[in-house]
């Protein structure tokens, strides 16, 4: 229906209402994938989850996706992560991990907290993928050096790699480039926020470097 808002479809995709009296949902996106075509390669794109925050923070309240008190400071952006973090800290006192991660409670950042979780969600495809069908790309070593990423995508997906210098070319006419503005950025974060959610994650951090074996998981945060 082209009237629902963008709140009534995360709640729908991520279960809300779906399945009534269950804490976890039983069925996620690897389950119907799968069922559609087994065969599918699937491309995960995971970013330093604290930057991911920052860059959420910024892009959504710019553009009005977030109801925001404007304008964006590094003091209003350290008062919504600590509700986030606060959300899901209650949540985790009657549900499981992987239910609060899977949580339909909206909040300005919650949701990209939760989805920042990513050993939950790697895990749920691990279960019914086999590991050659699955790829890991870390944005900032794709950032550092997008050709040699894209060809190492190429290989994986099975498909020519592109022509020297045509790929180059590419690449550099379809450079995303981040147009916020100055003043629709925040300077810097708070030295107590990167504490706050280096705390939070680095549990979360351990578990995915343990599930995909390399320490580049880390982000270089502590662990």
């Amino acid at each position: 229906p082209g009237t629902r808002g963008k709140q009534w479809y995360q709640r729908r995709v991520r279960g809300e209402n779906m399945y009534p009296g269950l804490s976890e949902p039983p069925v996620t996106n690897p389950d119907t994938i799968a069922a559609i075509n087994p065969k599918s390669k699937i491309i995960f794109n995971m970013r330093d989850p604290i930057s991911r925050m920052k860059s959420a923070y910024q892009f959504f309240c710019s553009f009005g996706v977030y109801n925001c008190d404007k304008p964006v400071t590094p003091e209003k952006f350290h008062n919504l992560c600590s509700e986030a973090v606060e959300m899901f800290n209650e949540c985790l006192k009657t549900n499981t991990l992987r239910g609060c991660t899977y949580s339909t409670k909206y909040h300005q950042l919650a949701t990209h907290l939760y989805a920042s979780i990513y050993h939950i969600y790697l895990k749920d495809f691990m279960k019914v993928f086999p590991r050659e069908q699955l790829y890991f790309l870390n944005l900032e070593e794709h950032i550092a050096d997008s050709v040699a990423s894209a060809r190492r995508l190429c290989d994986f997906l099975e498909i020519p790699r592109f022509p020297d210098g045509v790929l180059e070319g590419f690449l550099e006419r379809h450079k995303v480039r981040n147009q916020l503005s100055d003043e629709k950025r925040i300077p810097y974060i708070m030295d107590e926020t990167i504490e706050m959610l280096e705390e939070f994650f680095k549990p979360h951090l351990r578990e995915l470097v343990d599930l995909l074996g390399d320490e580049k998981w880390y982000w270089k945060r502590p662990h």
